[in-house]
This record gives C-alpha cells, structure tokens and sequence, in this order.
C-alpha cells in the first residue's frame, strides 16, 4: 500500500514537471524580450529646444536658439529673430507654444503668436501677430504664402496682412512667419559609422 502511493505521488510530480516547462516553452514562444528604451534625455521630453538656421535667407548665420528657462520647464526663451530674446509658454505637449505679447529687454514690442516644432521635418515654425487658437495651433500656419519680405534677416520673415472686420471697425493686423531648420548634431562616431554603412 505505501508502495502505491508512493508510486502515483511520484508519477503525479514527474506530469506536473513536465506539464510546467511546456507552459515555459509556450509562454516564451509567444513573447519575446524586448531591448530597454533608451533614457528619456531634455531633448526628447522637450523636441522644440536647440539651434536652428533661419530658412529664406541669403545670409548662412542666421542662428535662432531655443532654450529652456532655468527655472520653468514650461518657458523656452527664442533668441536670433529680429524682434530680439523673447519667451513662449508650453501650451500643448511636446512643441507647441503661446508667445504672449511683451517687451524684449531692448524695449521691442512683441505681438502674441505661435511656436511650433515639427519633429518628422525637424522645422521649427513661428507666427507673430495673431492670437494663439487653443483649438488648432497650426492652422494659423496654412495663411504663410511662402514669400519673403526680403533677404536682411532684419526683415527675413513672411508677412502678411489680414483684415479683420467687426460691426464698428475695421482692423488691419500684420502677421509674420519665421521659419528654421534644426541643426542636427551627431554626438556619437559610432552612431556615424552606422550611418555610412546603411
């Protein structure tokens, strides 16, 4: 009798085993491990910061900069543009933002606008001169008609002129469009190896 129960407990473990590591084999048959994602660094949780050339110029060293402020992540100081350092002020995630109107520090007017950054074209865009539109940030974006006011990079940016019009006024405003293309840096050698042998 201690003989037969002895003999199904061990028949009993010897299934459960094997019943176990067939589970293990299809379990990882199905599922594969994936790599870690890489850190999340400034620059992917902010895509808008860093250096950019002005595009519709002749001149090659129209540098625009955007930077976080030291102090709010949500504030990007925009410096190179003719009106001078101004700020804008995060408003949809990863690269839209409101540029309130203000004063620079060198007493230039700063009409409210828009900052855009495209990451697919790595080309950052700037509307100053009509209200940020909370619904559709871009859509000012599609008014740019794509010709320069002229090659100074003191007056580089696109205008155009909209007339609004109201039951007691009629108002002219002036929009201008900026638009840079980001300096890409490549900070690895490695990642340039790679590059050429693709």
């Amino acid at each position: 009798m201690k003989n037969t129960i002895f003999l199904f407990l061990a028949a009993f473990l010897v299934t459960a085993s094997v019943n176990a590591q067939s589970t293990a084999d299809s379990i990882a048959a199905k599922y594969k491990l994936q790599p870690m994602p890489e850190a999340l660094t400034l620059e992917k949780a902010f895509p808008a910061i860093g250096t950019y050339h002005l595009t519709g110029t002749t001149d090659t060293t129209s540098v625009v900069t955007v930077s976080l402020d030291s102090s709010n992540k949500g504030i990007v100081w925009v410096e190179g543009l003719p009106q001078g350092k101004f700020k804008a002020y995060l408003k949809q995630s990863p690269a839209s933002y409101r540029i309130l109107s203000q004063k620079t520090e060198s007493g230039t007017q700063v009409p409210e606008g828009t900052l855009i950054f495209d990451p697919s074209t790595n080309t950052l865009n700037v509307e100053l001169g009509k209200a940020f539109d909370d619904a559709n940030p871009s859509g000012v974006f599609a008014m740019n008609t794509g010709t320069t006011a002229g090659t100074d990079v003191a007056d580089a940016g696109t205008e155009v002129k909209v007339k609004t019009k109201t039951k007691d006024s009629k108002v002219k405003n002036k929009i201008v469009f900026y638009s840079a293309v980001k300096a890409v840096q490549n900070t690895s050698s490695t990642g340039a190896i790679q590059q050429e042998q693709q």
